[in-house]
């Protein structure tokens, strides 16, 4: 999804002011036209003027011998192409920027992070990010961190485990992501270890871990069963010690930052996870004029989606079906969010069992989205072939789910979708053993299939889901796998779902 994403660029002021103290090594006597130059095309960059800048900048270019006067030249183009939209290009002026350094400036290693990420080198970005942490781990929280959690999520096992390993060693805590965001990056670290006959070593993380969920993944997963007695006492009866000191902590953070949508969102999360619904949807009631939403950033935006969420989720099925409306039809402005809000719109509108709204929800998602990725093109057919076999029309159900149904791997959650509504339940059952069996879905799959979150619920936005994973998890071959890979949470410390 990173190609979709518009360019975070640092602006020219902080690249104007790497400029103004880096050493310049041009003859003294030409010292005073080149660092002019070089501000005027840093200030032309900052004042929208990229163009202008780059032409300047490739006469810089081309007067420049050594390798550190280029360097500093491919810096600032990198900016300008940036803003130009050129990303490739900028990519390459920044590598010949790095190239050239023998002491990477936070600035430089930033804007490395960035064009590596926006191009798609996820392993790329993480080395830049994992030099910033070994260079001075007070640079990392400079970064955008919903990026650096994103790039971290798209890593293989040991790169992620190396990525975590020093995001948690440095206190990496930005702004910009929730309190319970930073238990992704804890949890990568304390599964890796555990993969390596380390887990001893997870202690510091363990005891970091601030969301109740990250605690029940590990008390319901049989690697960690030696953690369990610990885990179960933080927990508490009903889980309420752990949604306490989650609340608490959330709650302290939007105190600091009152105006902040990230520490807002952080609180909502967490009082929602402590089944508190209704306070957690006034603290999400926010940016109610369509105006105020094209002005939100794309992390911020996931406040809306799980006010319309919760809105639903407690029987307020119009509210919360106008309030994802609301969002999925927002313009894009570079918020990848806006492309997952068009596909939460669907699912939530199949979900509520309103098979025409749902279809009419698929085909604004694709025409809103045209570049949407393969996963959420699947996702998508999942809720139309769900939304068809809900009007009786199973044969078109068949069809819009055989290419999903061909190759479930390409999406396995939108394919256990639609085995649900078309009734496969030997497929799904197979399919929901291998995410038992696959170490990469196992965590996720044991938590979706604890009591508490499979329960009939009146005001289920999902009961028909919540139904097929009851039977499916009944059937011995199933319960054979989760019994030997995982458990259910004990009933005295499960939370009241």
């Amino acid at each position: 999804m990173f190609h979709s994403r518009k360019p975070v660029i640092l602006l020219a002021p902080l690249a104007a002011l790497l400029i103004a103290a880096a050493p310049v090594s041009a003859p003294s006597g030409d010292l005073a036209p080149r660092a002019e130059r070089l501000g005027q095309a840093a200030e032309m960059v900052d004042g929208g003027k990229p163009a202008e800048a780059l032409l300047l900048l490739d006469g810089l270019l081309a007067e420049s011998d050594l390798p550190a006067d280029r360097g500093e030249v491919e810096l600032l183009r990198s900016f300008a192409l940036a803003r130009l939209g050129r990303i490739p290009d900028a990519r390459q002026s920044i590598e010949t920027a790095y190239a050239s350094s023998f002491s990477p400036t936070p600035v430089l290693l930033r804007q490395l992070f960035l064009l590596r990420a926006l191009t798609g080198d996820m392993a790329g970005s993480a080395a830049a990010v994992q030099l910033m942490a070994a260079s001075d781990p007070r640079w990392l929280n400079a970064l955008p961190g919903e990026l650096v959690l994103d790039v971290l999520g798209s890593l293989d096992e040991a790169p992620a485990f190396d990525l975590a390993f020093s995001l948690v060693a440095a206190k990496f805590a930005p702004d910009d992501v929730t309190l319970g965001d930073l238990d992704r990056m804890r949890m990568t670290l304390i599964h890796g270890l555990n993969k390596r006959g380390r887990l001893d070593e997870a202690g510091p993380a363990i005891a970091q871990l601030i969301n109740p969920v990250s605690l029940v993944r590990l008390g319901i997963d049989r690697r960690f069963q030696s953690l369990w007695p610990q885990l179960e006492a933080r927990l508490g009866p009903g889980a309420d010690t752990a949604d306490e000191a989650f609340v608490a902590a959330t709650k302290a953070r939007l105190d600091r930052q009152p105006q902040s949508l990230i520490a807002r969102l952080g609180h909502a999360e967490a009082l929602n996870i402590a089944s508190r619904e209704e306070d957690a949807i006034a603290i999400a009631d926010v940016a109610k004029d369509t105006a105020v939403l094209e002005k939100m950033a794309n992390r911020e935006l996931w406040l809306v989606n799980l006010h319309a969420m919760m809105l639903a989720d407690t029987g307020k099925v119009d509210e919360g079906l106008a309030r994802i409306t609301q969002l999925a039809t927002l313009p894009d402005n570079g918020r990848p969010m806006l492309m997952v809000a068009r596909i939460n719109r669907a699912v939530l509108a199949e979900g509520l069992d309103k098979p025409d709204l749902a279809l009419e929800a698929v085909a604004a998602a694709e025409a809103a989205s045209p570049q949407m990725a393969d996963f959420g093109k699947l996702y998508l057919a999942a809720v139309k072939a769900c939304a068809l076999a809900q009007k009786g029309d199973k044969a078109a159900a068949a069809a819009t789910a055989a290419p999903l149904l061909a190759k479930p791997d390409a999406n396995q959650n939108a394919a256990l979708g639609a085995m649900h509504c078309l009734g496969q339940r030997d497929a799904a059952a197979a399919l929901l053993i291998r995410q038992i069996e696959d170490e990469k879905t196992r965590d996720e799959t044991l938590f979706s299939l604890q009591p508490f979150l499979i329960e009939d619920r009146p005001t289920a936005r999902d009961r028909r889901d919540r139904a097929a994973l009851r039977a499916l998890k009944a059937r011995p071959d199933v319960k054979a796998a989760f019994v030997r890979y995982g458990r259910d949470l004990p009933a005295a410390v499960a939370p009241p779902r």
